[in-house]
């Protein structure tokens, strides 16, 4: 029987994205063998909302306190500090999604543990996205070539390729994030839609099984 396939719908900048990860993390460590788990980057911030995070630094921070309720994970104070606090930052989703793009491809079993790391530089490390530098001790941690990412990075192809998949995820008609799909005999299905927590998401995900079995 086929895998099924698992879609994770986030964005880089985005902070309940963050607060998902480690429940993504935890069904990829627990479901690896069960799924094929493919990483998608969402395009939260790009075209005319790419400006200075000081716009919408009050927002974030207010949105924080629930988000930590919530998930439990804590945006650190290197972020707060070097992120928010300057208020200089510029919010574009394209450079951390050509930098995933770049990093997958070479590394297919392991696109959780990629988005994980990109985005722990950007909440817990407190760095700039936009940077190809702030990428390297990640592709030092997977044991790329420094010389090959930095070329990509700025290679026309990988925009279009980041712009392809903001696209694709946009015509499944998915504009909140994080979001988790689905793909079983051939069909797709929504497991979630927003933060879940982890029991409710691999209830979901049973049903859902149950379903496309049933279905053939």
């Amino acid at each position: 029987m086929k895998k099924a396939t698992l879609l994770y719908i986030q964005d880089a900048l985005c902070g309940w994205c963050y607060g998902m990860s480690p429940v993504i993390l935890q069904l990829y460590k627990a479901h690896r063998q069960d799924y094929n788990f493919v990483v998608l980057s969402g395009g939260m911030v790009r075209g005319s909302n790419v400006q200075p995070i000081s716009g919408m630094s009050n927002y974030i921070r207010q949105a924080s306190k629930q988000l930590e309720q919530v998930t439990g994970v804590k945006q650190t104070q290197a972020y707060h500090e070097n992120i928010l606090d300057k208020g200089t930052y510029i919010t574009n989703s394209e450079p951390p999604a050509i930098a995933l793009l770049i990093l997958k491809e070479q590394f297919p079993e392991q696109q959780v543990l990629l988005a994980a790391a990109i985005q722990n530089v950007h909440f817990v490390e407190g760095k700039d996205l936009n940077e190809v530098e702030t990428y390297l001790p990640v592709v030092r941690q997977f044991g790329a070539s420094e010389e090959d990412f930095k070329k990509k990075f700025t290679d026309k192809d990988y925009t279009d390729m980041a712009r392809q998949e903001f696209e694709l995820v946009e015509k499944w008609g998915i504009s909140g994030f994080p979001a988790v799909v689905c793909e079983a005999g051939e069909k797709l299905y929504l497991v979630a839609q927003g933060y879940q927590p982890y029991d409710q998401l691999t209830e979901t995900l049973e049903r859902i099984q149950q379903e496309a079995s049933e279905a053939k």
